[in-house]
């Protein structure tokens, strides 16, 4: 079986930011060419290395891809990169806005040589931003995107992810929408220009944060008030486990969210009673009312910290493997913190056959799999050139009058008349749909109200009668869909699932594995119904092996996919990234499964099932630090602000309360740039050596304190050098690079009115992808849909209205 994108070529120029957005078209069976600088791409250079000194950043990032040569400073360079565009289909480039450009190799440059390309720039705050030319790195990305300030310890300043990998998600979003633009050019046989900014996409993995933006507030305990919260709390006075030591390590877990988080609670305080590790009258409490009792003083505080003390207490006792095997036999929200080396020996991993051998290295395996076209891997990362013979049979086009019309002229919605039933719930998978409705596919969300979407009580909810109704979070993440009421465990309800599945393109859902089968929705119901429909089915650890119903969110994801156990500070347990960090990943990896899955049904009329493990997919932003355990048996814990990439690598307290700025710097010139603001640091002798990093945080620190955050992070930019305010949430609005892109926006909402969302991450030439209204309400749209898009007659809506399957 060929891949997805077997027949496409992708020219990947990109800078190590965005190295990841070629890998994944690679994983998805294009070919895909890297364009290297004589002395090789940034990639080749960056750590981690590997004992014999390859860099294992290159080694996971250029999987399956082609190399070649060429210097697109010279005219004869520029000439042979024309001559390639004319045969690709894609072109990828992270480069400072207008560098392109410069050379004659720009958007309109090209559209001249190759009107059919999809050309695709990933730049920080994207094309035309008062920031577009300053340096960034991922440090001060995570600082812009809002990221940052959601992280760390209350009592110290906000710490990133312990890898660095921010730039990712807007590099892996870019992929997914590249992959999009193709399918429109199967309509239209035209590419187009896509503007995609690593800013935004940080800003579409705050879950609830941009909310509180656009309501003018802060998240509660990370504005003015971070310094004051020592510790989460259930209800105040009673502390909330989150991340606890256990006998070999660290689990995180999740106590108080909905349903989910109840029936967990009553699991986990059972083993704990089953071992007789829980006082006589606390075995007696019901645990799985433990809130509501909370609520009520039918349970006191006292006794409350009591229970979670020895509950704790026990947890030190077990294993992280013996935690792990209840978790998943008994449903409870509770993860193990891994790290690289449980990962490689990880058993659901081992079972699904995720890691795979190419050329006598293991890697992180396929981040979907793809029933029809799987992902596959052609060979290991190339050595400089090695695919030379690619530009030698070329003859070079000089270059040809720009035409900036073929690309600009709009083509209406770029999934114009594609057609997706949303069967998914909380975050990943209503985020996937989100895409696809706000690139104009007609999408159903189904819910009901016998079991309301748990995203609906997530804060800040507007003023309404109904907080289900009104919760802002809710409605930004299910933009620019139609709401249909339907309650699947009603028998009533299977005509109208059948219904759908006859009429979608596209069928989404992410409940846990089997639910979809006993609902009346699983792939063989739809493959019978619908050959030709595409499947996705996203859960935390995938369809099949031995914890595939592993009961989770998004915290357990990051514990799990091995975010969680390098982040933080070395002298204290590991803090996990903001929120549901993996729902976030993986989405943008769906998505691309997705693109790729209906360009390949566009060529051959066949559908597909798609089994993504949430899990899978976001370890491949961690792939190097698997690399480097496999290699030399490095194991990384959390590193504070510790970077391999930069020195100085930090976030300083500036003037303000609880006001931080981030610097990262890379490169000599980045350093001379900052001797010039701070001229003590000239007497540093070696900026990378321990001396040297702790004698640079000492002169950083006082000139940072008195300083405003925003004016000091200007005033280093101005100087050639990465910085960034943190942002936090009550900041978004004003910042001049998300002002410039226009990234929020007025959408009219069925229960509150007109309000402000979050924006695209990408700007499309050609097919403008803009939401047009907020997420609906509970069946906002039922009758529309079961009438005007299903076809259900006046008489059968009423009859299963008043069978109750319409609820």
């Amino acid at each position: 079986m060929s891949g997805a994108l077997d027949g496409i070529r992708v020219l990947d120029l990109t800078t190590r930011s965005a190295e990841i957005a070629g890998k994944t078209l690679a994983d998805l069976g294009a070919e895909v060419i890297k364009v290297e600088p004589p002395g090789g791409c940034g990639a080749r250079t960056t750590p981690p290395f590997s004992a014999d000194g390859r860099s294992l950043f290159w080694e996971a990032m250029g999987l399956g891809k082609y190399s070649v040569m060429c210097d697109i400073n010279t005219h004869q360079g520029q000439n042979k990169i024309r001559a390639l565009v004319a045969s690709a289909d894609v072109l990828l480039e992270s480069f400072t806005p207008g560098h392109m450009a410069e050379r004659n190799l720009g958007p309109d440059d090209i559209a001249a040589v190759n009107p059919a390309l999809v050309y695709v720039s990933v730049t920080p705050f994207g094309i035309g931003t008062p920031d577009e030319a300053a340096p960034q790195t991922d440090l001060t990305l995570s600082a812009a995107g809002g990221l940052l300030a959601m992280q760390g310890d209350h009592d110290r300043v906000p710490t990133p992810v312990g890898y660095s990998e921010t730039s990712f998600l807007g590099a892996m979003q870019a992929a997914a929408d590249a992959i999009m633009a193709l399918c429109e050019r199967d309509r239209s046989g035209l590419g187009q220009h896509l503007d995609s900014s690593i800013q935004a996409a940080v800003m579409w993995s705050l879950m609830s944060i941009t909310s509180y933006g656009a309501l003018g507030q802060d998240f509660p305990g990370r504005g003015d008030d971070r310094a004051d919260v020592t510790h989460p709390e259930v209800v105040p006075g009673v502390r909330m486990p989150f991340i606890e030591p256990c006998a070999d390590g660290y689990v995180g877990m999740t106590l108080v969210l909905g349903e989910q988080g109840n029936r967990g609670m009553r699991s986990l305080m059972g083993w704990v009673i089953e071992e007789g590790a829980l006082d006589d009258d606390l075995a007696e409490v019901d645990w799985e009312r433990y809130l509501e009792m909370l609520g009520d003083e039918t349970l006191s505080k006292d006794d409350a910290n009591r229970a979670l003390g020895q509950m704790l207490e026990f947890l030190k006792t077990k294993t992280q493997g013996e935690i792990q095997k209840h978790a998943v036999a008994g449903k409870m929200l509770v993860a193990p913190c891994y790290t690289p080396a449980h990962l490689a020996a990880d058993p659901q991993l081992g079972a699904r056959d995720f890691w795979v051998e190419v050329e006598g290295t293991v890697h992180a395996g396929p981040f979907a799999r793809l029933s029809a076209t799987p992902v596959s891997f052609r060979h290991r990362a190339p050595e400089l050139g090695q695919h030379q013979e690619i530009l030698e049979g070329l003859d070079p086009v000089s270059r040809p009058p720009a035409d900036d019309k073929v690309w600009a002229e709009p083509r209406g919605p770029l999934f114009e008349g594609l057609k997706v039933a949303d069967l998914s719930w909380i975050a990943a998978g209503p985020l996937i749909t989100k895409d696809l409705a706000n690139l104009g596919a007609t999408v159903i969300r189904v819910e009901t109200e016998a079991r309301l979407d748990t995203l609906r009580w997530i804060p800040p909810h507007l003023p309404h009668a109904s907080p289900m109704s009104a919760g802002h979070p809710m409605a930004n993440m299910n933009q620019s869909k139609l709401g249909l009421a339907l309650n699947f465990t009603i028998p009533e309800a299977t005509a109208v699932i059948d219904r759908m599945i006859e009429w979608a393109d596209v069928l989404v859902e992410n409940y846990t594995p089997g639910t979809a089968d006993r609902l009346g929705f699983g792939y063989e119901r739809v493959r019978s119904l619908n050959p030709s429909a595409v499947m996705l089915s996203s859960c935390m650890r995938g369809q099949t092996g031995p914890e595939a119903r592993h009961t989770g969110f998004g915290l357990h994801g990051a514990c799990l996919a091995g975010f969680t156990a390098i982040t933080g500070w070395p002298d204290r347990p590991p803090h996990p990234p903001w929120g549901a960090y993996t729902d976030f990943i993986s989405p943008r990896y769906a998505l691309s499964a997705l693109g790729a899955a209906l360009h390949h049904r566009s060529r051959t009329g066949q559908g597909q099932y798609i089994d993504l493990s949430q899990i899978e997919a976001s370890i491949h932003f961690l792939a190097p630090l698997v690399l480097e355990y496999r290699d030399s048996g490095r194991v990384r814990a959390q590193g504070g602000l510790d970077c391999d990439r930069a020195a100085p690598n930090g976030v300083f307290r500036t003037a303000g309360v609880e006001r931080f700025c981030a610097v990262a710097v890379e490169t000599d010139e980045q350093w001379d740039g900052l001797c010039s603001v701070v001229p003590d640091l000239h007497e540093i002798d070696d900026r990378w050596s321990p001396i040297g990093v702790a004698k640079a945080d000492d002169l950083l620190e006082p000139w940072f304190s008195g300083r405003d955050n925003f004016e000091a992070a200007a005033e280093l930019r101005a100087a050639g050098v990465p910085a960034y305010a943190a942002l936090r949430a009550s900041d978004f609005y004003a910042d001049p690079n998300l002002v410039a892109r226009e990234f929020f926006i007025e959408l009219d909402h069925g229960a509150i009115g007109t309000m402000t969302f979050d924006g695209p991450v990408t700007l499309f030439s050609a097919t403008p992808a803009r939401p047009w209204r907020a997420g609906p309400l509970v069946g906002e749209h039922t009758q529309q849909v079961m009438s005007e898009i299903l076809g259900f007659s006046e008489d059968e809506i009423s009859a299963l209205a008043a069978a109750g399957a319409l609820t």
